[in-house]
């Protein structure tokens, strides 16, 4: 498995050519929606209901409530958001794409470590903690 430094790992972050989300590294430090072939980083998307706004503001609301996120600069177009997750102890420092697809109502997420090469499955307790509060506060 290949360990990226910080720098390399901020550059696969934001909407890619194709539309979609990068796929994961080759560590053991991220999950995400968007490549259900990935079986070892593979977590289902989120499914929704209600209009982009209201999708928007309680990913917003979700995400302020873990400790040491917060929303990142360039959190554009409307129907993607990226925060970063500072660890409350460590200088660790994870991020958190989502990329919300209004026609087939789902919202994909992609959630990485910046280094390591093992997470100790933090970014997919994380995610499905935020998967669980998002279908707790359904419109």
């Amino acid at each position: 498995m290949k360990r990226m430094t910080p720098e390399q790992a901020i550059m696969y972050l934001g909407i890619q050519h194709d539309g979609g989300l990068s796929p994961c590294p080759g560590t053991l430090t991220a999950v995400c929606s968007y490549f259900p072939k990935d079986s070892i980083h593979y977590l289902k998307p989120i499914s929704f209901d209600g209009p982009l706004e209201s999708v928007r503001e309680r990913l917003i609301a979700i995400m302020q409530s873990l400790v040491g996120a917060a929303l990142a600069p360039g959190s554009s177009p409307e129907y993607y958001m990226r925060f970063t997750v500072q660890h409350w102890l460590l200088e660790i420092i994870d991020d958190v794409e989502f990329l919300i697809d209004e026609e087939s109502h789902l919202i994909h997420f992609r959630s990485a470590a910046r280094q390591g090469l093992w997470d100790m499955g933090r970014n997919a307790r994380r995610m499905k903690r935020i998967k669980s509060l998002f279908r707790s506060i359904q419109a």
